[in-house]
């Protein structure tokens, strides 16, 4: 075998390789929730919430603030990783229309890098428990429902695969999401009261729709002050992207309700917090533009660069067959000796 036709086999060889370790390691390594992961997502919308300062002084006439214009930004951080999982920070911070911090929460969570779904937690890493998804999809995602866990309740309830839309340009799955349950977060139940005077929650009660109001004799039997404790609903909407599992917009509505015992169990006295936010403008069409590069990066690595690879490898490997094929079949010389092909120089 000729040397050129060494060398264009070796480089094939050479190339095949390469092309199986693009696929087979450089693929799975890029296909998942990267080591240096920080996004913050950005809401606006409303809130409804309880005025402690008008509450101290007296004021049941503003006990209430209704429909005050928020913003709430989500910053999602991984912070540590072990191998095929990560462990992740999730803070929401809500803030009013003058800056000033409504509240504040604060979660750590241990997921899989690749289906986002609850880990083993690495030691010392005080990730949370928690079942199915908390911070975002599956890099696949699927038409289907999946398990999500709900912080607000601490449940895990269905996240419920409803239609496909388009978003900026890019197919998106859309999910429901309903929780309900006893309020279940720390970081939002240690905002709240564990007692309100009586005077406040009947006045808070009449924000509560007709069919939901409580029994006045019940009201007026109540201690004063009113022991309470908290139940929450929540809907989560989440538009996802077909390709990459980036959420590309959301909407929250979030409402929590005051309760006291009953003789029958717990009973609802009135609303204390309610928000209802969606993403914004900019940070959607942020988060597209996102999702669209790493699709077209995922494609390269995952079919376009092994492929051409392969197909160079190819072309090298039916070249150097061609040669060596020519090479054999060229006319013998005169003095009984092969000539020499048209590209290599004769011999003394």
């Amino acid at each position: 075998m000729r040397r050129s036709t060494w060398i264009l086999s070796g480089t094939a060889v050479v190339l095949v390789a390469a092309s199986a370790v693009t696929r087979l390691v450089v693929y799975p390594e890029v296909h998942q929730v990267p080591s240096d992961t920080d996004n913050t997502f950005a809401y606006t919308g409303t809130a409804s919430l309880l005025n402690a300062a008008a509450i101290e002084s007296g004021d049941l006439a503003n006990a209430f603030l209704a429909d005050i214009p928020i913003s709430l930004d989500r910053r999602v951080q991984v912070v540590e990783t072990d191998g095929g999982t990560a462990v992740v920070s999730d803070d929401v911070v809500v803030t009013g229309p003058d800056g000033a911090e409504l509240s504040a929460t604060s979660h750590r969570w241990s997921v899989d890098r690749v289906d986002l779904v609850n880990a083993p937690a690495p030691d010392g890493s005080e990730a949370e428990e928690h079942q199915g998804l908390v911070i975002s999809w599956p890099l696949d995602p699927e038409e289907r429902d999946y398990t999500f866990w709900d912080p607000t309740t601490a449940t895990e309830v269905p996240a419920v695969y409803d239609r496909t839309e388009d978003v900026e340009g890019r197919d998106a799955y859309v999910y429901v999401i309903e929780a309900a349950g006893e309020l279940g977060d720390p970081a939002i139940a240690e905002g709240l009261p564990d007692a309100l005077p009586r005077d406040v929650v009947a006045s808070l009660a009449e924000t509560l729709p007709a069919e939901q109001l409580p029994d006045p004799a019940l009201l007026g039997a109540l201690p004063d002050p009113v022991p309470l404790t908290y139940a929450a609903t929540t809907q989560r909407v989440a538009w996802v992207d077909s390709e990459t599992g980036t959420v590309l917009n959301g909407t929250l509505e979030q409402t929590i309700v005051a309760q006291t015992a009953g003789p029958e169990g717990p009973v609802t006295l009135a609303p204390v917090n309610s928000l209802s936010v969606e993403g914004t403008e900019d940070g959607i069409a942020e988060r597209a533009d996102d999702a669209e590069s790493a699709a077209t990066m995922l494609w390269l690595v995952r079919t376009v660069i092994p492929l051409g690879l392969a197909a160079v490898a190819v072309v090298l490997l039916a070249l150097a067959v061609w040669r060596e094929l020519r090479s054999r079949n060229r006319p013998a010389a005169d003095d009984g000796t092969q000539a020499p092909a048209p590209d290599e120089p004769a011999t003394a």
